[in-house]
């Protein structure tokens, strides 16, 4: 691989180290397909150069394989990357790749890729001097985001609370989740949000991979009453023809994505025309790198762009894509152990201007949830 220069020598990775993190949510989060949720793992990972600025890159976890993220990375993935210039990102991406590509073309692999990459890019874009969104072109300031509630199991006090406490942050859109065993009570908590908020506030609904396709249409069609815009993730993500039928079936558009894990499975949807709305999560994508080319084809595609968490990350990513829609800003934030977090105003929150991705997470409250 190439060379860059820096005051005349050469930039090389000299390290990369790993911390494993059990963060406690603020509050539990249950959904149809996970059931209770109460603490996000994140994979922390730093990477020095020996000349230059530190990468900080991360994978997070909902409770399950953090320990085997940190384990690729420590002992197959690092010792690939050290010596390597860390400007040089898409062929230590292309290589990391082919390293792990026997044994997963996603999953594990794809988050441990995506730690990697992640601090790579925050290299860039501090080697730069550059905001990150900016160093990737640029294409906007800010980016609209909405209230992401994991609330299935909430009482109807509950959720019309939570969603207040979306709206008096400054949201103008809500997702609720969906799923429950009697459809009648989805219906109900549709009915009852849409009255709450009225006709100025845009919803949302996710299944996390509930239903089939009978089942999804046919939800699909009652909640359209609700105006609701989009069917998050009705189906499982291996059931592409079923995902055809719901989004040609129904008028509200179908987002699918966090779950997909390459271009590869994100072309195969969009070939089908098996969703309306490209849901992004730079994380399960396997960092930037790959974001970036799913990002262009959803544009190829005339489509728009949301992500899934991570949007400390990914409000830069959006705010450089022309096909940007909304960010969203998960019920599991991280706000309580970061510096710096993400700031509402007028619906909108804006990528940090400092160089690199500008996350930076706050060492004294973390430290204490850290394994190992």
């Amino acid at each position: 691989m190439g060379d860059n220069a820096k005051g005349g020598g050469l930039v090389r990775v000299r390290s990369l180290s790993t911390a494993l993190y059990r963060v406690p949510l603020q509050r539990p989060a249950e959904d149809a397909l996970h059931g209770t949720m109460d603490q996000v793992e994140l994979v922390l990972l730093r990477a020095e150069t020996d000349e230059g600025p530190t990468g900080l890159g991360y994978a997070y976890t909902i409770g399950v394989g953090g320990t085997a993220i940190k384990s690729l990375i420590d002992d197959y993935l690092a010792e690939e990357v050290v010596g390597e210039d860390p400007l040089l990102i898409e062929g230590i991406w292309e290589k990391l790749w082919k390293r792990v590509h026997w044994v997963g073309r996603g999953g594990l692999a794809s988050f441990a890729l995506a730690a990697i990459d992640i601090a790579l890019w925050d290299i860039a874009g501090k080697v730069a001097g550059l905001p990150l969104y900016k160093l990737l072109g640029g294409c906007r300031r800010e980016i609209r985001a909405y209230g992401s509630g994991v609330d299935l199991n909430l009482s109807d006090e509950e959720l019309i609370a939570q969603v207040e406490g979306f709206l008096e942050e400054g949201f103008t859109a809500v997702k609720i989740k969906v799923g429950r065993e009697d459809p009648r009570e989805d219906l109900h908590r549709v009915a009852l949000l849409r009255r709450r908020v009225g006709d100025g506030i845009e919803l949302m609904v996710d299944a996390n991979m509930r239903w089939t396709a009978a089942e999804a249409i046919r939800m699909g069609k009652a909640l359209e009453e609700f105006d609701v815009i989009w069917l998050e993730e009705p189906l499982i993500p291996d059931d592409i023809d079923g995902h055809r039928q719901v989004a040609q079936a129904l008028t509200m558009g179908v987002a699918v994505g966090e779950n997909l894990h390459t271009k590869y499975e994100f072309q195969r949807y969009l070939s089908a025309g098996a969703l309306d709305v490209v849901q992004l999560d730079v994380i399960t994508l396997g960092g930037i790198t790959e974001w970036l080319k799913v990002a262009a084809l959803a544009e190829m595609h005339n489509l728009p762009i949301t992500t899934h968490y991570a949007e400390e990350i990914q409000v830069h990513l959006l705010a450089a894509s022309p096909a940007s829609w909304f960010a969203e800003r998960h019920a599991y934030r991280l706000d309580h152990v970061l510096e710096r977090p993400l700031i509402l105003k007028d619906g909108k929150i804006a990528p940090p201007e400092v160089p690199g991705h500008g996350l930076v997470f706050d060492m004294d409250k973390l430290s204490q949830y850290r394994i190992g």
